[in-house]
């Protein structure tokens, strides 16, 4: 019953993005959750901001431990309001409470960037020891709000290379978990946010500074298809996996070991010469669904099956599978490109529709994982004067990636990942990305990191960063 009320009223981490082929925001661990548990970061991070199992379930429980009782809440709650009030609604305001401390955490990014990039005319631009000191500074807000709230917020500030500063609102969602039905089969999320369509892939949650720019910027659009990565150049910024999304999402774990979700939310953003004011391109919503189930280790919502904790922390041997489905519609909104024989037109993508597969495997210290992804797209090309029709074709895409990652030692990890994508447009041959990178705690908040990263296709285009993150 209280339940019920309560849903009627409704990392540390630090451091520097890469400078690489195409850069890309992300989220890390928050520190203040370290602060409310009195505990190490290392309780829920393999090294940060990959989560161990434990830390999982921290996060898909809405920032709260497994088995969590009051005890383990270090520096509890301010109240809102007496307990008593719940036997008193809807006759008085149902109480919640805010955190004691401030829930705010600081994520510094700076590195020094070495980089080739081979240009269209032939010429080679080579950066060396470009001191980014810093590139980003990341303010974290999360925690949670009484009993079934949680919220999370991320606002980045970026200095770009004329010392302007620019400012980015990356996260700003809340939660509402198990406000109804057994413990954490449903949870509930609205603003913006990354689904949960991709945990485990995003930038958000893997060990490399790099993104899967073959998955997340790979551009669809093209007379005959998409040719490659640089959607992210365009605005507005057509769709291969959406990063973010500002919409509503449902979630829960069945039975301690599968996952599902299923989410709406706008699409392709409106075009800049949109007066209207809004965030969404048309009137058409985008939605999501996944489901997973994981074989071994501890459970999505950290029950350990009568089985101690491993002492070996970023150990689980388990295997975890899903599929995950997207799909939206971008007609109305006009990408503009020019043919071969000089004609301009613009673009439209009708319909969108991406289908996936996922795998992790825990073994020991290593972590082997990987997504296959088909993408299929309904392009429409018409004349930019006339607004005639002049081709419609239904190309697919395909891309995938492996990834894997070994605790050498509790504080060092190395990881390899290889990525591709064929372009829908089979002129084009496909992109193949390497990336290698070692990381190491200097401190539980300290982290270094070397990466390299290569354009398996084109020898000019690599890069070489020393990174540093470190949050407070």
């Amino acid at each position: 019953m209280e339940k019920s009320r309560a849903f009627i009223r409704c990392a540390v981490a630090a451091g520097l993005v890469i400078v690489s082929l195409v850069q890309a925001n992300r989220a890390d661990a928050v520190p203040a959750f370290a602060r409310k548990y009195q505990t190490s970061c290392q309780t829920c991070h393999i090294l940060f901001p990959k989560l161990n199992a434990f830390g999982e379930a921290f996060r898909l429980r809405g920032y709260r431990m497994p088995g969590e009782t009051p005890e383990m809440v270090k520096q509890p709650p301010t109240p809102l309001g007496a307990p008593a009030y719940k036997r008193l609604w809807p006759e008085a305001v149902w109480p919640g409470d805010i955190p004691s401390y401030v829930p705010l955490a600081v994520i510094v990014k700076m590195g020094d960037v070495n980089q080739s990039i081979g240009n269209d005319d032939g010429t080679v631009t080579t950066i060396h020891n470009d001191f980014q000191f810093p590139q980003e500074l990341n303010l974290f807000g999360a925690g949670t709000l009484g009993d079934h709230v949680s919220f999370l917020t991320e606002v980045t500030f970026s200095e770009n290379p004329d010392g302007s500063v620019a400012t980015d609102l990356e996260h700003a969602d809340i939660g509402f978990d198990s406000p109804f039905g057994p413990e954490d089969l449903f949870h509930f999320r609205v603003g913006k946010l990354a689904p949960n369509l991709f945990d485990g892939f995003q930038e958000m949650w893997i060990s490399t500074d790099a993104g899967i720019d073959t998955l997340f910027d790979y551009n669809p659009i093209g007379i005959n298809g998409g040719t490659g990565l640089g959607a992210g150049a365009l605005s507005p910024s057509p769709i291969s996996l959406a990063k973010l999304a500002r919409g509503v999402e449902g979630y829960g774990i069945i039975a301690h070991r599968a996952l599902w979700v299923a989410g709406i939310s706008n699409g392709v953003g409106s075009l800049p010469t949109d007066t209207t004011g809004r965030f969404d391109g048309n009137n058409s919503k985008d939605v999501w669904a996944r489901f997973d189930y994981k074989i071994g280790g501890m459970g999505l919502d950290g029950d350990t099956f009568g089985r101690p904790v491993p002492e070996k922390n970023w150990q689980d041997n388990s295997l975890r599978l899903g599929v995950f489905t997207y799909h939206g519609n971008a007609g109305g909104i006009p990408f503009p490109t020019t043919t071969d024989a000089g004609l301009k037109v613009n673009i439209q993508d009708a319909s969108y529709l991406r289908t996936g597969a996922y795998a992790s495997l825990f073994i020991g210290n290593l972590n082997v994982f990987g997504v296959y992804l088909k993408g299929h797209d309904s392009l429409n090309t018409y004349d930019a004067t006339t607004s005639a029709l002049l081709n419609a074709v239904t190309p697919d895409f395909h891309a995938w990636f492996t990834q894997a990652d070994y605790v050498v030692f509790p504080w060092l990890q190395a990881s390899a990942r290889y990525e591709t994508v064929t372009p829908a447009d089979t002129t084009v041959e496909s992109v193949r990305i390497g990336t290698l990178n070692v990381s190491g705690l200097v401190r539980a908040n300290v982290k270094a990191m070397v990466e390299y990263q290569r354009d398996l296709r084109n020898d000019e285009n690599h890069s070489l960063n020393v990174l540093l993150r470190f949050g407070f």
